[in-house]
């Protein structure tokens, strides 16, 4: 069957499922019903194909940073001096608790051509963009090698769900997956981390909102997740 055949009757399968789903759904509370509003099609198609897709046959091993030789890091792509933080935590993972190989793997919302020119495809770091996702919105290419590789730990870097890397994780080999709870993508994660209730904006002064540092939140969370991995005992 040609491949555009396939698609398009993948296509109208997810959609007629959708349809019957959304149909089901209606009459089981408003909270359900609203979700089906506010969730986009594009991300329940995603959600519906993501849900379909094997994991693979890894050994989910419980392990803490000071035991871990390998740590994966996904994370969104967003601007240079985010990018020196991320690997600034790579450098700290290796000094601090010994972690011999430390792996960076960015989703760029930006296509090919405008790629941050501080971005460099290497052994053990890389990154994937928007011109390489398929109709789906998950990656078709620049992941397979870190996704191939068992770390010993996966860490997902994002607060919010960014739907490319949530596919990197379900591919993922690694031992043990860890990421933010209280999110809709919670499935593939072997340990969760609470996040910190956010601050109200209402509650802010006016020059508290224009100084407040808005990756505030993902600095605490990220720096909470460390401590947990680096003092928790699995043994």
């Amino acid at each position: 069957m040609p491949k555009c055949l396939k698609f398009l009757l993948g296509l109208w399968e997810t959609l007629w499922l959708l349809g019957r789903n959304a149909n089901r759904g209606s009459n089981r509370g408003q909270g359900e019903g609203v979700f089906l509003v506010v969730v986009s099609l594009k991300e329940r198609i995603f959600r519906w194909r993501l849900a379909r897709l094997d994991s693979p046959e890894r050994e989910r091993r419980a392990m803490s940073l000071s035991r871990a030789t390998s740590v994966g890091l996904v994370y969104l792509e967003r601007d240079h001096a985010h990018f020196r933080e991320v690997k600034e935590i790579g450098k700290m993972l290796k000094e601090k608790f010994g972690v011999k190989r430390v792996g960076f793997l960015s989703f760029v919302e930006e296509d090919e051509k405008n790629t941050p020119n501080w971005l460099v495809k290497k052994l053990g770091s890389g990154y994937f963009c928007k011109s390489d996702l398929n109709w789906h919105g998950w990656p078709v290419k620049e992941f397979e090698a870190f996704t191939d590789t068992s770390f010993d730990i996966l860490i997902d870097l994002e607060l919010e769900p960014i739907l490319p890397l949530k596919f990197v994780i379900r591919k993922s080999n690694a031992g043990m997956k860890v990421g933010v709870d209280g999110t809709e993508w919670c499935e593939d994660l072997d340990f969760r981390i609470v996040p910190e209730p956010a601050s109200k904006e209402d509650d802010l002064e006016e020059v508290d909102l224009i100084l407040k540092d808005p990756m505030e939140e993902w600095k605490a969370h990220t720096t909470k997740t460390l401590e947990y991995l680096s003092k928790i005992d699995f043994q």
